[in-house]
Order: structure tokens, then C-alpha cells, then sequence
């Protein structure tokens, strides 16, 4: 008999979001320690624009810290609007621009840190207005992924089957628009569901 291998728990991490421009909607997740940026297919996250170069920024997480060098690109690397000549932390919500191509910063564990109980009224992002909608049953089987847990296991802690866990799996993959599990989570911890 094959043993059973035990699903990874995935943690959500920090990203790069672009909300204009050609690559508008896409998200890079900053998952490597230390990871160039640029639009070689060898980078460890690849902004396919001309405009950026081929190897132009390198990004770098130490402990809780994000830290982004430009490395002598030809259009420069700016952290909201200030041109970058060092390593420069970043911090949630920063808008960090390769040459023209515009990315905002967000760190999901940083901003539920910094949550506060004032109330401020504004007007609803398109991003807001299209966050899906998961029943009580898909958020507990979201759950139970985000803490690594295999179908059999979560099928298990609700009471349903596998195959009953797996059909919740690919709705939750459907409303987020992912492809996988860690696609899945990682879209649900940057719409707040999680």
C-alpha cells in the first residue's frame, strides 16, 4: 500500500498585485528568500514588458521584511514615487514601480496586524464588488486547506466523503479562480476571506 502523503500547509504570503496596465489583475507571489525580478524567463518572478529589463530588481525576505534593490535597470526601480538607489523595505499597500510597470505591495499578515476598530466609510473597490461569496460549508473546507489538511482529513472533520470535499475543492478553485489548492488560499487570504 502507497503512503499517504500529507498535504502541505500553505501560508499566505506577501505579493506583488498589478492593478493597471497589461498586466492589470495579475498577483506575483513573493515566495523565494531571495528572487530577481525582470522579464528573462530565468527570474524568479517574470514581468513580461519590454519596458522593464532584463534582470532589473531583486527581492529579498528577511525575517518579516521585504526589502527590494534596484540593479542597475535602465527605467529604474521607484517605491511610491521615490526612485529606489538601495535595498528599500516595503510595507503593505506601497506601490512599488519596475521602470512604467506599476505593482501595489500586500502583505496579508502585516495588514491583519494592523487592523483597527474605526470606521470609515468608502466607496467599494471593483475588486470588493467581485469578491465571491463561499457558504459556510466552502469557508470550513477553505479552512481546512489553508492548514494543510488532505481531503480525506477535512472530509473527515466534517463528516462528509472525499469525493464530497474534492466537488467543495473545485467550487471554492471556480469562485476564486484558481487552479490548485495554494492558488486557492492564497486568493482567499488576499480577499480577506480567510
Amino acid at each position: 500500500m502507497a503512503e499517504q502523503q500529507k498535504a502541505r500547509k500553505v501560508v499566505p504570503v506577501p505579493t506583488l498585485h498589478f492593478s493597471e496596465g497589461a498586466q492589470a489583475g495579475r498577483t506575483i507571489r513573493l515566495d523565494h528568500e531571495v528572487g530577481t525580478v525582470g522579464r528573462r524567463e530565468d527570474n524568479a518572478y517574470v514581468i513580461q514588458d519590454p519596458r522593464v529589463s532584463r534582470v532589473h530588481a531583486e527581492v529579498r525576505r528577511v525575517a518579516s521584511a521585504v526589502l527590494v534593490t534596484d540593479l542597475d535597470s535602465s527605467a529604474g526601480t521607484s517605491v511610491n514615487g521615490e526612485p529606489i538607489t538601495g535595498p528599500r523595505s516595503l510595507h503593505h499597500g506601497d506601490r512599488v514601480a519596475f521602470g512604467p510597470v506599476v505593482t501595489v505591495f500586500e502583505d496579508p499578515a502585516v495588514a491583519a496586524q494592523h487592523e483597527d476598530d474605526t470606521l470609515v466609510l468608502t466607496m467599494p473597490t471593483p475588486e470588493e464588488l467581485e469578491t465571491p461569496h463561499l457558504s459556510k460549508r466552502q469557508l470550513e473546507v477553505l479552512q481546512g486547506m489553508a492548514q494543510g489538511k488532505t481531503n480525506n482529513q477535512i472530509g473527515e472533520e466534517l463528516g462528509v466523503t472525499e469525493r464530497t470535499v474534492k466537488a467543495y475543492a473545485q467550487e471554492l478553485f471556480d469562485k476564486l479562480g484558481a487552479r490548485n489548492r495554494a492558488g486557492a488560499v492564497a486568493e482567499a487570504a488576499r480577499l480577506k476571506l480567510l
